[in-house]
């Protein structure tokens, strides 16, 4: 959804072949910073954070290869993207008939409106932003709850 709505198209890797790729070059990235890691003494978040550049410049220096083509299919990003709207984490639930939702083990009482009681018996959106606030919204309005 999030790719979607930033007019982003995947591309997944389908064949076996080309999975056993991607999964063969992790492994070996782990097993190789881990190493490297060690070699160099480093033993705290910090220093590994600082390290990882270095460490990822010198990798793709000695393995990278040059694309097949040239061109670059990055582009900026649109400035209605709204990243955080983006990035929510979004599920429905059904609205009680007293107006509740539950979510994350949490009950949810819906403001009592005119507008609120036709959401009865249906689906709302639970909106859980990256920040942890939530919102509840019908039809792309915001609920009170």
């Amino acid at each position: 959804r999030a790719m979607h709505e930033l007019n982003i198209q995947t591309i997944c890797a389908e064949t076996s072949a080309a999975k056993g790729r991607v999964e063969r070059a992790h492994q070996t990235l782990q097993d190789r910073l881990v190493k490297e890691l060690r070699l160099q003494g480093i033993s705290t978040m910090e220093a590994a954070n600082a390290f990882a550049e270095e460490f990822m410049n010198d990798y793709n220096r000695r393995f990278s290869k040059a694309p097949r083509q040239e061109f670059d299919v990055h582009r900026e990003m649109d400035v209605d993207d709204d990243l955080d709207m983006v990035f929510t984490w979004r599920e429905a639930r059904r609205v009680s008939k007293s107006l509740t939702v539950q979510y994350d083990k949490v009950l949810y009482l819906i403001e009592d409106s005119e507008f609120s009681r036709r959401a009865i018996g249906k689906y709302i959106d639970v909106w859980h932003y990256p920040d942890g606030h939530k919102e509840l919204r019908l039809n792309g309005i915001s609920l009170p709850y």
